[in-house]
């Protein structure tokens, strides 16, 4: 894998090598050309000369870069009132060493990709849940219940056929009874042995009818993770699974590059993308807010020259949208004026990083900023009980959708979901209660909707999905079943057991709808199915 990347920034080198003879060629030419009085060509030299000074060093030209730099800098303190005889000197001799470093070629191979960088490795292999349980109508019970929020379950009345399964498929979490009727040893014992014995540790759950210091004692030497009690509540036991098969594989941190040279712009992005990173290249600034549209970058690594407009004319026209108002955006320049650099901030910038730049120092200054972002973002954005969006995020989201869904003309539901007699649940079992109800909901969404759907806590015991290139049709079979696997949900509140319901409106947008008249029309009908008895899904 690594080799592969290798390959690519090499051949990426390569590609600027041969790049390199007609950009220095051009420079040359418009040198010339103001030599001979045309001063209107000084700000394309100008042009010219920083894409140089902030690419060269990329691929193994410092040398370059400095000159290039040099040159840049005393041009910009070129005007109409000055001689050219006082920058002649400077600028021939600059240029003809860079021309002297093009024959010579590259100071260094391109930059090895150190460990830092690298991607990890993340586990695909689908999580496995095996209970132990002497009672089989309990086992059947704990794993029908997880079912529903898409675990994976086998289910085992003694630990001897849970060794015998093992050897060929091995549990990620092992649910087992303190007491094992008929089996040869405990489940404490069990678990014991089955981690002595395996390369891998297995986080194990005690359940029992037990609540004395000895079994508890024998669970904790065991290294158990959880002792849960007969009878068992389902919402504890749920949560606690959610803790330990959580494997945080956080979704690649999204980065936008806006570069007119597209040889560097792919030089950053298989470096970021080695990192980890998802990257998206624009090239064409007038792209650029359909590409913000769809890839809804986390961060946005800009040039500040490029032909069409200045990094940042673009930052003010990406300001001007209020979804990207907190969105980081980093220039990438040669400039080294701290005035500019000031500038830029308060025209809606977020940093500026100096060409050219390490290939390390630009993983760590991107990811560092992406991922307070994204951090900042999910305290702003997202519900403190439910870790669902909050109320105005799942209106924004919405609002980006139908916008991305009307220019690709796909299929866009919305779903609005209510929890039935929710006040009651509250009245007759409490609160805390309640609030695990919401919880439950949460987290079956969750789990069982797709990574491109959207699911916010919208207020109260009230849920809204999105489903993009999602037909009503398909959107209605889908939340039916979930409706139908809810419903079997076992809540619990101290000794007390309850099954809860919900209802389900879902619209799809039209060619004229707005997010307020979307939400009127999914809204409206999830009255329809509160009117019809709950405990269904009607659409509009």
């Amino acid at each position: 894998m690594a080799t592969n990347k290798q390959e690519k920034l090499h051949r990426l080198q390569e590609k600027y090598i041969d790049q390199l003879p007609d950009k220095v060629e051009k420079i040359n030419k418009s040198w010339q050309s103001i030599l001979q009085g045309n001063l209107a060509e000084l700000e394309q030299l100008q042009l010219l000369v920083h894409t140089l000074a902030g690419s060269a060093g990329t691929f193994g030209f410092p040398a370059i870069s400095d000159d290039a730099r040099s040159i840049e800098e005393t041009l910009r303190t070129y005007d109409s009132n000055m001689q050219v005889s006082e920058v002649k000197a400077l600028v021939t001799n600059a240029l003809q060493r860079i021309g002297n470093h093009v024959e010579l070629g590259p100071d260094k191979p391109p930059s090895k990709l150190k460990k830092i960088i690298t991607t990890p490795e993340i586990n695909t292999t689908q999580q496995l849940i095996y209970v132990i349980e002497d009672d089989e109508l309990l086992a059947k019970e704990i794993s029908s219940q997880l079912s529903y929020y898409d675990y994976n379950v086998k289910t085992f009345t003694d630990s001897n056929s849970a060794i015998e399964s093992t050897r060929k498929n091995a549990p990620t979490i092992m649910i087992i009874d303190v007491h094992l009727e008929g089996s040869i040893i405990s489940g404490p014992e069990f678990a014991s042995l089955y981690n002595e014995v395996s390369d891998k540790h297995i986080p194990s759950i005690f359940i029992s009818s037990r609540d004395d210091w000895q079994a508890r004692l024998s669970a904790v030497k065991a290294n158990g993770c959880a002792y849960l009690t007969k009878p068992l509540d389902f919402n504890e036991l749920l949560e606690r699974l959610d803790r330990l098969t959580y494997r945080h594989e956080p979704e690649p941190l999204k980065v936008l590059i806006v570069d007119d040279m597209v040889v560097l712009a792919q030089h950053y992005a298989i470096v970021l993308t080695n990192a980890g990173m998802n990257v998206k290249i624009v090239s064409d600034v007038n792209e650029l807010l359909d590409v913000l549209s769809d890839f809804q970058p986390e961060l946005i690594l800009m040039d500040v020259y490029m032909p069409q407009c200045t990094g940042f004319e673009a930052a003010k026209v990406i300001r001007q949208k209020d979804e990207l108002l907190s969105v980081p955006i980093v220039f990438l320049s040669t400039e080294s004026d701290p005035v500019k650099h000031l500038s830029a901030m308060k025209i809606g910038g977020d940093d500026f990083l100096q060409k050219p730049i390490n290939d390390e120092h630009l993983v760590t200054a991107v990811r560092t900023r992406t991922e307070r972002f994204r951090h900042l973002r999910s305290l702003m954005h997202n519900d403190g009980l439910t870790g669902l969006l909050n109320h105005v995020s799942i209106k924004s989201q919405l609002e980006m959708e139908i916008f991305r869904t009307r220019r690709q003309r796909k299929p866009l539901s919305f779903a609005m979901l209510d929890i039935d007699h929710f006040k009651q649940v509250n009245d007759t079992y409490g609160h805390p209660a309640g609030d695990r109800v919401i919880k439950s909901v949460a987290r079956m969404l969750s789990k069982r909707m797709r990574k491109s759907d959207h699911i916010g806590r919208y207020g109260g015991e009230e849920f809204a999905i999105i489903l993009p290139e999602t037909g009503i049709e398909n959107a209605r079979s889908v939340l039916d079943d979930l409706r139908q696997n809810f419903s079997q949900i076992v809540q619990q509140s101290n000794e007390n057991q309850f099954n809860c319901t919900f209802s389900v409106g879902v619209a799809e947008i039209s060619q004229h709808d707005t997010v307020d008249s979307l939400i009127e029309a999914a809204d409206t009908a999830l009255y329809d199915a509160k009117r019809s008895g709950r405990d269904c899904v009607r659409t509009k």
